[in-house]
């Protein structure tokens, strides 16, 4: 999940498109390798090679382009959800995105950390609410069919205490360079699903 930075485009002779693109991979490998004093407007225009200005007209501001590049990182576990969710239903799914979420704090644990920074702080990815309600959307059939053993809001809960947890413990600084991980987040995820979708009495 590592942000690829183009190096065939011009900023100040690309079209809009390829400048907002070049922008937000920039951003997102500078806060991903360099965190947010890292990703200074300074840095970011003279990796892009855009003026200052560039930033401000299609972001608003610095803020806007790290939240924005945030957003992106987060799009890629949306994706996992929902692809998994057309290959094998909603158990596949979850699994599939618990496992992108882990992957992502395993190869770009500083960046992992300012999502979840951002996720505490009351201000989560945009597409975080909407892929939380998708998943809570598919539970609910599942609920009424008697496979989830909780209400799909709770499930939905347990699910992102889960997720979060593991990614905080992956994306520790304590725990960079450890391989351990892979084995430990399948083992909590399992635990949790098994959990989840045991048949109710």
């Amino acid at each position: 999940m590592k942000p690829v930075i183009s190096r065939n485009i011009k900023g100040r002779n690309g079209d809009a498109t390829q400048v907002k693109k070049r922008l937000l991979e920039v951003a997102r490998h500078l806060l991903s390798t360099a965190g947010r004093e890292g990703a200074s407007s300074r840095a970011i225009c003279a990796m892009a090679s855009v003026g200052a200005p560039t930033i401000y007209h299609y972001f608003g501001d610095l803020t806007g382009l790290h939240r924005a590049a945030i957003d992106e990182t987060y799009e890629q576990v949306a994706e996992a959800y929902l692809q998994g969710t057309k290959e094998g239903g909603p158990q596949q799914g979850l699994r599939n995105g618990w496992g992108a979420f882990n992957h992502f704090a395993h190869q770009e644990p500083l960046m992992c950390r300012i999502v979840i920074q951002q996720i505490l702080a009351g201000e989560p990815p945009a597409t975080v609410a909407k892929t939380l309600s998708t998943v809570e959307s598919d539970l609910s059939r599942l609920y009424d069919e008697g496979i989830l053993s909780c209400p799909a809001h709770e499930a939905v809960q347990l699910l992102w205490i889960g997720t979060l947890g593991t990614a905080c413990f992956t994306s520790s600084e304590k725990n960079e360079g450890q391989e351990s991980y892979p084995a430990l987040q399948r083992k909590m995820a399992d635990i949790v699903l098994d959990a989840l979708f045991s048949n109710r009495d």
